[in-house]
């Protein structure tokens, strides 16, 4: 157990974890903080983030990058590794309310846009977003989880459901919960499976697809 540096207590509002590809864990703090810590050494740094409050879902891509979202600073940011410094990338929609990150098997960036009920992509090799709405009059998307085939899977908690996305195709397919107010905060899975823990109705829930 590693208790964060007594400045930091007692209220950090610690949120999500990842690991970069050098063994080290790396965790957001919506109170406005993100930092890294080697199990090894016991070493642990934390960082002010930019804009203050906010820092959310957390991820790394396959080259152990490490990557993490605000969602009242309505941004992504990357992280140099050593120096911990962040540089901050602007989403196209303003306000959006950035809330997870996912990296795909090419290193691309999958934001859940809570605000905006959007789906975002950035690509750090071309240096371009692109985004769409999930279907719905006002959706709002909470989890994001990009599975080994490259399929966008996004939590909507207006409709209710799980939302499948297909990059190619730009289409969407939805699979509502059978329970009112599943209010899915985070998905994960494996190939052809997707499992969801619905916060709501206290239960795991499994989609198997081909």
């Amino acid at each position: 157990m590693w208790p964060l540096p007594p400045e930091r207590m007692p209220y950090t509002n610690l949120n999500t974890a990842a690991f970069d590809g050098r063994g080290r864990i790396w965790f957001t703090g919506q109170n406005g903080i993100y930092g890294r810590l080697d199990p090894r050494t016991s070493d642990m740094t934390v960082w002010d983030a930019p804009k203050g409050r906010g820092p959310y879902g957390i991820t790394a891509t396959p080259t152990g990058d490490i990557w993490f979202v605000s969602l009242a600073g309505n941004y992504l940011a990357n992280v140099e590794l050593e120096s911990g410094a962040a540089t901050v990338y602007e989403p196209p929609t303003k306000e959006q309310g950035a809330r997870r990150v996912w990296s795909d098997s090419k290193g691309r960036l999958w934001i859940s846009a809570w605000n905006s009920g959007n789906v975002s992509v950035y690509d750090p090799a071309a240096k371009r977003w692109n985004q769409w709405k999930l279907p719905g009059a006002s959706p709002r998307t909470y989890a994001v989880w990009v599975d080994p085939d490259d399929k966008i899977w996004l939590t909507d908690w207006a409709a209710n459901a799980v939302v499948r996305f297909d990059p190619e195709k730009e289409t969407f397919a939805s699979f509502p919960s059978d329970r009112p107010g599943a209010n899915v905060r985070q998905l994960l899975g494996r190939k052809g499976e997707a499992w969801i823990a619905e916060s709501g109705t206290e239960r795991i829930r499994v989609i198997r697809y081909r």
